[in-house]
């Protein structure tokens, strides 16, 4: 799960519930947080006309490298536990099964 860390199966595990049920109410919950009224009031994307962030300015190391950047970008991988038909596409560069999660976020958070 996206922030436990946790594949479905050990999720599944831990509160008791099959792991169809787990699956199917992370979806319910990524599904209410990425759209609707929850996220235009949240999610506030940058443009590049925004100013750049006075913690930056007022850093000498970080400004003349970072004076036009709007935000920072990152990604993990988190374990999952895909179907049979979907375990080969999942499965990662150490052998293990996981999902790619990628981040961006703007420097005011």
């Amino acid at each position: 799960m996206s922030v436990t860390g946790l594949s479905v199966c050990h999720v599944g595990e831990r509160f008791q519930h099959s792991n169809e049920t787990i699956s199917k109410y992370f979806c319910k919950i990524l599904h209410a947080v990425s759209s609707g009224p929850f996220f235009h009031k949240y999610v506030h994307l940058s443009s590049a006309d925004d100013p750049v962030n006075s913690f930056i300015q007022s850093q000498p190391k970080f400004y003349p490298y970072f004076s036009s950047a709007i935000g920072a970008i990152d990604g993990t991988h988190i374990n999952c536990c895909p179907s049979a038909a979907d375990h080969q596409a999942a499965r990662n560069q150490k052998d293990g099964v996981s999902q790619n999660c990628l981040a961006c976020v703007s420097f005011d958070m």
